[in-house]
């Protein structure tokens, strides 16, 4: 129990800013409950009064019709316009909490950056910030709210029935209570295990859905559906039992709740039979508080099964937890100063773990390069050329030494400065489900059309585009499906020209691209960036031939010395091997491997 409330605390507390549409709506909902207490207890009362009065014609004479249906007319309405404003206002008030909950949520894992949320897959990222959230949504519309009117009911009812008899008053109080209160317990006790369990389950369905449409292609070549679609049975399998065992501690519990609710008014008639009898009370009142306690269960049915998958929400909201408590890689300050008049990058003895029992990824890497130097990093899959971009964009900050910008750490650099400085073509670009020209502008949102047309061409992409019917809003898919590898490896060059920062990495910017194209874009991509500083991080030689024609060309400025490396004199131009985090070779592009 202390762990549940630890667990659901953090996101009750974001309720605060609808705290006036909760009392409004709860408001309602005790209204409903009251008038439909008053419209059964006042209508039976009415009908054996009129009986009773009917059974001599000076009783009926007397009788006052009037009062008592004008009572029953104002139940009925306050009832309907209860029930009819508490749906509008309480769900009003969920919509607007699972509005700010998606917000709160995003603004809280945004920050954690792309290094530590690689660790979970994008269709688990999906189902939390959609269908954990979406399970919140019990707390207050199912458990909060009909738990606060069942409270007051619980109080209400005995103190209304105390002047007709306390024994009559006690037995609706205490039958109110067990099933208002008891019932819940229990079936939030049953239904703990299995609704967590439905909670991971449903996760996990969704995680399989998403890898199997988006993998969808590559199984039909290997023949891998068959097997991929038993899994996906199996798993639903265990997620209906789950459901079935539900329902049975939901009809379990409704069970109960007849049993319970029978028990008592049927205690009630009797208690009340009997003070009939001893001339006590008369008939109409006797009815009136029977009608009365079987109307007040009205207001307690629905809480064993919100209680039930109260375990259900726990588990959503430990998950939703789990990435919010995942520690930030990285901090950036708020504000940096000025920025430096040149942008040398310098890489002292960095060193770099994903984990403290990993192998280094990087080790006592230590790289000088000048304002508009260009770099090669050569190396195989797993050298940790990639994991160099990271910490250079601060995914990651160094577990050793540091980087620096103009002779300033990078550290000290704020986000929005840094990411002036660095533009980066990735290795697994991605690309929204959105136009060509909405691609483009997340580089730069003010981008005019004219200078997206040139950042294209750079890239040797604008014969393509300008060929299609829609242009520039041509939609590319989801991940870019509607293109072509090459096509949009070539939109995210293009994206990165864009954005124009003084240093630019490309992390394997020609991969699938033929040798024409190839030879071309990085030709056009080399005029367009000179002066500026280049890192060009590859696995293959081809891009080191490229770019050493190009400074042959003179598209370069000329190279500048440096006080010696491995006791020799450094050009601004270096070819460097990396093996297993480790420099192994630098050259100069007056040097031939």
């Amino acid at each position: 129990m202390n762990r549940m409330f630890k667990e659901l605390t953090p996101f009750i507390r974001r309720f605060r800013s609808q705290w006036g549409r909760m009392a409004l709506g709860t408001l309602l909902g005790l209204v409903t409950v009251a008038s439909s207490v008053g419209l059964l207890a006042l209508s039976g009362w009415f009908i054996s009064a009129a009986a009773y009065a009917g059974l001599s014609s000076g009783s009926a004479h007397l009788f006052n019709f009037f009062f008592p249906s004008i009572g029953v007319r104002i139940f009925a309405f306050a009832r309907t316009l209860g029930r009819y404003g508490d749906r509008i206002v309480s769900h009003d008030a969920t919509f607007r909490i699972l509005e700010q909950l998606r917000v709160w949520f995003y603004g809280r894992i945004e920050p954690i950056g792309p290094g530590p949320l690689g660790g979970f897959r994008s269709g688990d990222l999906l189902s939390r910030i959609v269908s954990d959230i979406d399970a919140l949504d019990n707390l207050y519309l199912r458990v909060i709210q009909p738990s606060v009117v069942a409270l007051i009911l619980a109080a209400a009812l005995p103190l209304f029935l105390l002047p007709f008899d306390p024994w009559i008053a006690f037995v609706a109080g205490s039958g109110l209570v067990a099933a208002g209160f008891g019932i819940p317990v229990l079936s939030g006790r049953l239904g703990a295990d299995t609704g967590s369990s439905m909670t991971a389950r449903v996760a996990r369905l969704r995680t399989r859905i998403v890898d199997g449409i988006q993998g969808a292609p590559d199984m039909i070549v290997f023949g891998a559906s068959a097997r991929y679609l038993n899994d996906l049975r199996e798993e639903n399998r265990k997620l209906i039992d789950d459901q079935r065992r539900m329902s049975h501690i939901r009809g379990f519990s409704g069970a109960l709740m007849t049993l319970i609710s029978g028990l008592t008014v049927g205690i009630v008639l009797w208690l009340g039979s009997g003070d009939v009898l001893q001339q006590w009370m008369d008939g109409p009142r006797l009815t009136l508080a029977v009608m009365a306690t079987l109307a007040a269960f009205e207001g307690v049915v629905p809480l064993p099964a919100a209680y039930q998958f109260l375990g259900r929400t726990q588990k959503a909201a430990a998950r939703l937890l789990e990435i919010v408590h995942t520690p930030v890689a990285v901090r950036f300050p708020a504000a940096s100063g000025a920025l430096p008049q040149s942008f040398d990058l310098t890489f002292e003895a960095v060193g770099f773990q994903y984990a403290a029992d990993a192998p280094p990824a990087l080790d006592n890497f230590s790289l000088h390069i000048p304002e508009g130097g260009r770099v090669v990093v050569l190396g195989e899959t797993g050298a940790g050329k990639t994991t160099l971009v990271n910490l250079l964009v601060r995914f990651w900050d160094p577990t050793k030494g540091r980087i620096l910008i103009g002779g300033r750490d990078i550290r000290s650099y704020s986000e929005t400065d840094l990411r002036r400085l660095v533009s980066v073509v990735p290795q697994q670009p991605h690309l929204f489900n959105a136009s060509i020209r909405d691609n483009l502008r997340i580089a730069r949102k003010d981008a005019s059309e004219v200078e997206m047309k040139t950042a294209l061409a750079v890239a040797k992409l604008l014969d393509v585009v300008e060929a299609l019917p829609e242009g520039l809003d041509t939609w590319v898919g989801e991940g870019g499906r509607e293109l072509s590898g090459g096509q949009a490896r070539r939109l995210s060059v293009a994206r990165a020209v864009l954005h124009d920062a003084p240093i630019w990495v490309l992390d394997e910017a020609t991969e699938g691209l033929d040798t024409v194209t190839e030879a071309e874009m990085t030709a056009s991509l080399y005029r367009h960036i000179r002066g500026k500083t280049l890192i060009v991080i590859t696995h293959r030689l081809s891009l080191w031939t490229l770019m050493r024609s190009e400074t042959a060309t003179g598209d370069t400025p000329g190279r500048t010395r440096h006080p010696g490396l491995q006791g020799k004199a450094v050009s601004s131009d270096i070819v460097v091997m990396l093996d297993k985090g480790r420099i192994v070779g630098k050259r100069f592009l007056d040097f031939s491997f």
